[in-house]
């Protein structure tokens, strides 16, 4: 798999789905497209984060999604800084799958918000661990690395607590 496709999957997926840009829009370096999908990332999470401390009725879900949202705040200051300096400039807004599964979380009946969350973050944070070795492997910019290197331990930290999550909300669950 080229560098350019490796990088862009790995920030993508990371940090929630894979931006659909045709090929003419996508930007110069790996480095820029890796930025962009990880602040697209990164405003999506504190989007679902927020969500989450507002629909779910499971104080153990709220809690993940205010740690999510804060946590992602912080990594997107990182990001943000790093753009400034590689001259990337970086978009307003999520991209529209990440706004989809935003739509999908709002349009949740409380009753099946719990596990939709839990299952999607999940899913993205299993793929975002495969990923980050991967990236660390082929990128030499030191801020990119730095970046990478600084969301690891959060990224397994996140995984352990949505599988947490996943086994509490499956013990709730009533027994037929």
């Amino acid at each position: 798999m080229p560098f350019r496709h490796q990088l862009f999957t790995f920030g993508a997926a990371a940090l929630l789905a894979l931006p659909a840009a045709p090929a003419a829009a996508r930007p110069a370096s790996p480095e820029a497209e890796f930025l962009i999908a990880a602040h697209q990332g990164n405003l999506a999470q504190m989007t679902a984060g927020r969500i989450a401390v507002r629909k779910s009725g499971n104080p153990v879900i709220r809690k993940l999604g205010k740690r999510f949202a804060a946590y992602h705040r912080k990594l997107d200051a990182q990001v943000k800084a790093t753009s400034e300096t590689l001259a990337v400039r970086l978009p307003a807004e999520p991209n529209s799958e990440q706004q989809q599964l935003a739509e999908q979380y709002r349009a949740a009946s409380p009753a099946a918000f719990d596990t939709l969350f839990v299952t999607t973050q999940l899913a993205n944070y299993e793929r975002a661990a495969k990923l980050a070795g991967t990236a660390l492997k082929i990128s030499t910019d030191p801020a990119i690395r730095a970046i990478v290197t600084s969301a690891a331990p959060a990224i397994a930290a996140n995984r352990a607590a949505l599988t947490a999550a996943r086994d509490l909300l499956a013990s709730e669950q009533p027994r037929q």
